[in-house]
């Protein structure tokens, strides 16, 4: 609260915002006599104490960078606040607006565009030569300060480089989907050229005041950072140099190869650059900001609203759906509406934090049902979308139980197999998987599958793509050989569809053989641990359902059941491990998990 002093040392003065993984403040350092900001984690649930080994990890990783243009990390320290026990970082406060602020008012003056892109480059060269990749680039994490410099905030999804996709162990990807270099979409190994590839999207806003991909949503934005050629920019109509396309270019490369070598060489490039714009510069820019009709794109897929939902790094985009049958035109006030709406989840999807979406969109949701009803596929579409955004914010079981009834909704009202429906129940099975409930992610994959071969073909990257995640699963289970079958069968038909390089194609390669190298370590002939329980499957999948819908006329036959299950599986205290199962784990499941794959 304000006015509440953190450690004895720093008193909040006022809340700034809420990031990712923390709370952030201004404060008031009461020993050094200087205003500071502040990030707080409170300590609670595991996904907080995540947030706060993340936390830790940036203020360890960050607070060894001195440089101009990153924000300076003061200190880092546990304490009690309000009586909860937290976890801090004390950074300069920063006065200035983010680039993304900036931006509203249209495209930067050329010599600043060249000058603030060079001074974020040197700040990435200077984190990626302490072997930190920032992950996370973007104009919200990058501040114009009042004296005119930039400064690349928020650490907070930076890890040491070990080689990893992202900072989580499940596969879970962590950045901003308008500026995600392909390997990040496809979890392939991430180093310092994926911040290239952001930091190209980001000069190109910069300069031309667009994206150079311009989906409203997240599927649609992956399918063109991982399919479509990287846009062409044109400067002149910017005033900047002809030389800047081919560098831009470069850092949109598809394949980290192709990108410039590191951002000690692109920081050159642009000095050069801003140096010549500054030596040949006769007069200030043209009064109005420029079209950004001098970015010329591949084709643009039509514009979905569907949030990435795989077990890993998000599949992409479904395939526009066959046009309905015509309809009789709606009555204008109803289009008028339907506009609105669809600006507005447009508009939260660029929301500052998952958290942000997430509470805009449960907003549209709710308007959608009032003015459209609870069946209307813009309802259903924002509702599913919420869900998206609520898991990324760290609400899982949230998440779960309500996509697990707007899935439903969506298979009566829209058809089980319409794109929407699809990405809904991709998305559940997502969320399930993260839970930590492999068996019932694994079993509704298993039943997914067919209907994303139906609808997108059996060779369609993000089938594909389907088919590598249920290896995962199958492997996460406990089936090594079943995972290398299905990888063995899955690499011919990846390298014939996206080529041998390709990352996905890699990363099967990569997953296929950590499994054989596990089985080969395993020791020969080796039975499965424990006894094999003495009844049969279907006896106690009978059994269970009885338990999970209590169909019992007295106690007395409820004690008879569990007896004769405790004794039939061997599991001690079956009763209360059934009875604990979350909601969407069903009978079948919870068979799987006694008698194994």
């Amino acid at each position: 609260m304000v006015g509440d002093v953190l450690d004895g040392r720093y008193q909040l003065v006022e809340r700034l915002g809420q990031g990712g993984f923390g709370v952030v403040w201004r404060a008031f350092d009461t020993r050094m006599r200087r205003p500071v900001a502040v990030k707080v984690i409170n300590h609670h649930g595991e996904d907080q104490q995540k947030a706060a080994l993340r936390f830790v990890r940036e203020a360890c990783a960050a607070g060894n960078l001195s440089h101009p243009h990153i924000v300076t990390v003061h200190d880092l320290g546990e304490g009690e606040l309000a009586g909860r026990r937290v976890t801090y970082l004390v950074m300069e406060l920063l006065t200035g607006r983010t680039l993304t602020a900036v931006l509203r008012e249209g495209p930067a003056d050329p010599v600043l565009s060249l000058r603030w892109g060079r001074q974020i480059c040197s700040a990435l060269a200077a984190a990626h030569d302490a072997g930190m990749v920032h992950r996370d680039i973007k104009p919200d994490n990058i501040m114009v300060t009042d004296a005119g410099a930039a400064k690349v905030l928020d650490f907070g999804i930076a890890q040491l480089d070990t080689g990893a996709g992202g900072l989580t162990t499940t596969g879970t990807v962590i950045g901003s989907p308008a500026y995600m270099a392909p390997e990040r979409w496809t979890g392939g190994r991430v180093d310092g050229r994926a911040d290239l590839y952001a930091f190209g999207c980001v000069l190109v806003e910069l300069c031309t005041g667009a994206r150079p991909f311009g989906g409203d949503s997240t599927p649609v934005l992956m399918y063109q950072h991982l399919n479509e050629p990287p846009p062409v920019l044109d400067p002149a109509p910017f005033g900047l140099p002809a030389e800047l396309a081919g560098l831009v270019a470069e850092l949109l490369a598809k394949d980290p190869s192709g990108r410039p070598p590191d951002a000690r060489a692109v920081e050159r490039r642009l000095a050069e650059l801003e140096e010549g714009r500054t030596a040949g510069m006769t007069a200030g820019r043209t009064a109005g900001p420029p079209t950004p009709t001098a970015l010329s794109v591949g084709p643009v897929l039509p514009p979905l609203t569907t949030p990435p939902v795989t077990a890993g790094p998000p599949v992409p985009a479904p395939a526009p759906a066959p046009a309905p049958p015509a309809a009789p035109p709606l009555p204008p006030p109803q289009e008028a509406v339907r506009a609105a709406l669809r600006a507005r989840r447009s508009a939260a999807f660029r929301a500052a934090t998952a958290g942000e979406s997430a509470v805009q969109l449960q907003a549209v949701a709710q308007e959608a049902v009032a003015a459209l009803g609870a069946t209307d596929r813009e309802t259903l579409t924002a509702w599913r979308d919420f869900t998206w955004f609520l898991s990324r914010a760290g609400d899982l079981d949230g998440a779960i139980r309500l996509l697990s009834t707007v899935t439903e909704d969506m298979r009566l009202a829209l058809g089980g197999t319409d794109p929407d429906t699809l990405a809904a129940r991709y998305h559940l099975v997502w969320c399930i998987g993260e839970s930590g409930e492999t068996v019932s992610a694994l079993r509704r994959l298993v039943q997914l599958l067919p209907d994303l071969q139906t609808a997108w073909g059996g060779h369609d990257p993000r089938v594909l793509k389907a088919r590598h995640d249920l290896a995962v699963y199958t492997a996460n289970r406990g089936d090594l050989d079943g995972a290398v079958l299905q990888l063995r069968t899955l690499l011919p038909d990846l390298a014939r569809a996206l080529g041998e390089q390709h990352p996905a194609t890699v990363q099967a390669w990569h997953d296929l053989s950590g499994y054989q190298q596990r089985l080969a370590a395993a020791p020969a002939g080796r039975s499965r641990p424990g006894r094999r329980p003495r009844m049969h499957p279907g006896e106690a999948l009978v059994l269970i359902r009885r338990l999970l819908a209590w169909d019992f006329a007295s106690d007395r036959e409820a004690n008879a059941c569990l007896t004769t299950l405790e004794r039939g599986t061997g599991v001690k205290q079956i009763g209360d491990w059934i009875l604990a199962a979350p909601d969407h784990v069903t009978a079948e499941d919870l068979v799987e998990e006694i008698y194994g794959p």
